[in-house]
């Protein structure tokens, strides 16, 4: 399945892993591939990232409510006032 704006997307989480380093490196696959993002922690946090089809580079920042969020993300900024959060990536 593809979005609007030609980036695939699937309804179901195959593949699932930790965003961890935040506070010092941005997020990103090495293969480039979008995903989206579930946050386990105990409240929404708002992130900086780079979603699907934006320019590379370019970053908006977004709130993230806990449980997955349906925004297709490339890369998320770092940044270092992030404390205490608990933040997958799903594809």
């Amino acid at each position: 399945m593809t979005t609007r704006s030609g980036d695939m997307v699937s309804a179901q989480i195959g593949v699932l892993g930790v965003i961890s380093d935040l506070e010092t490196t941005n997020f990103k696959l090495d293969n480039g591939v979008g995903f989206n993002i579930k946050n386990d922690g105990e409240q929404a946090v708002e992130l900086e990232v780079n979603l699907a089809g934006m320019e590379e580079g370019v970053f908006v920042k977004t709130r993230f409510e806990l449980a997955w969020n349906p925004e297709i993300v490339r890369e998320i900024k770092a940044d270092a006032g992030l404390e205490n959060y608990d933040l997958k990536y799903g594809y």
